[in-house]
């Protein structure tokens, strides 16, 4: 239950003149302390001006505010509401200091990328290892401090609906503008993220709508793939089905221009050759409809350049699709088995289109007999 605080430690005003883009305007700023953690409101124009006070609520984030990450848009939000504020001359930015991995702190940000990256756990998976809910951030201050400069009525700028309905039930009048940053391929899955699991207000498709759709096309089929290449999260290059050994001689290469755009698709987990393959095309993101990529194969797309992206959340296969895993890398090749067959890719060896079989041995040898 959100609570008032009757008591709280106010330091300062200071008095700053603030520079974002060619603006600088000054800035009154305050510093809360609650028994919850620390704020700050920074803020310029008049406080008893009638119209909304356009607002920004911001939670710290040491990875977009302090190290310019392009991983989130942290950063982007906090610098474009702040440029909005100081070019239109009015406006107040609440801080929480102490609000870092929304509300778990530095720390808890930390391991919550180790996990990802390390461990290869999907965000339910992460949260459900730090025992804690995705969101677990307490906005209580915040109606403290609006109470404190006399502010009821404010321009939210935020994607979140939910710091809405918060406002509104303590009694503020709130309008709303959204601060969607420019998604790119460095963003985009965090931007996803927040559109699936907390139902951020933003238009766009997320990984999940581009592979289900895929995936039906070869549901019923195991031993066909699929592969999808779009460019800018919105037109689609080219899509290709073919058996499973035979895809990548049947994708086309995108062109310089584009491909630093673009985003590829697969209803199956590429071999290391296809990986450096795409890394030689300038495609900077694979999304595969699995949970886990096999630590070689994570390493390969390091070296080729390319960011390998696990997409099991809305995407895990309802029906049993076995996997060829590299099991052994030799002078001569790379060995993939799966249940009892083993297959070779030897090193610059293409794979027949029409066939789908490799140009030298192993075929469908028995795993025990490869060697």
């Amino acid at each position: 239950m959100t609570e008032q605080f009757d008591e709280y430690r106010i330091d300062g005003p200071a008095r700053l003149p603030l520079k974002f883009a060619d603006t600088v305007e000054r800035f009154n700023l305050l510093h809360f302390t609650f028994e919850t953690g620390r704020w700050i409101a920074a803020w310029t124009g008049s406080l008893e001006d009638a119209a909304p006070m356009p607002l920004r609520i911001e939670s710290a984030c040491v990875f977009g505010h302090v190290f310019n990450s392009r991983q989130c848009d942290c950063g982007f939000q906090l610098y474009e509401a702040s440029r909005r504020i100081a070019e239109g001359g009015r406006g107040l930015i609440i801080y929480a200091l102490d609000q870092d991995a929304r509300g778990l702190g530095t720390a808890a940000h930390f391991e919550i990328y180790r996990m990802r990256q390390v461990e290869q756990l999907d965000t339910e998976e992460v949260f459900d290892r730090l025992g804690a809910e995705l969101d677990v951030r307490d906005y209580s201050p915040v109606i403290t401090i609006l109470r404190h400069l006399g502010l009821d009525s404010i321009h939210l700028l935020s994607n979140n609906a939910k710091r809405v309905r918060f406002l509104e039930s303590h009694g503020i009048t709130v309008t709303k503008e959204s601060l969607v940053a420019p998604m790119d391929v460095h963003n985009m899955s965090t931007l996803m993220l927040e559109l699936e699991d907390l139902g951020y207000e933003m238009d766009f498709r997320t990984h999940a709508d581009w592979l289900a759709p895929l995936q039906a096309k070869v549901a019923d089929d195991p031993q066909r793939t699929a592969a999808l290449l779009i460019v800018d999260n919105e037109r689609v290059l080219w899509e290709e089905q073919a058996p499973l050994w035979g895809l990548r001689s049947r994708l086309t290469a995108p062109d310089p221009g584009t491909a630093a755009r673009s985003v590829l698709y697969l209803t199956d987990m590429p071999r290391l050759d296809e990986i450096a393959e795409y890394g030689r095309w300038g495609v900077p993101v694979v999304v595969v409809a699995h949970a886990y990529i096999a630590p070689a194969l994570r390493t390969a797309a390091e070296e080729a350049g390319v960011r390998l992206v696990d997409w099991a959340r809305r995407n895990a296969w309802t029906s049993p699709r076995p996997q060829w895993e590299l099991t052994e890398q030799r002078a001569d090749g790379a060995v993939y088995t799966r249940d009892d067959a083993a297959r070779l890719v030897a090193t610059g060896v293409e794979v027949d289109a029409e066939s789908g079989w490799e140009s030298i041995a192993y075929a469908e040898a028995g795993a025990a007999d490869r060697g």
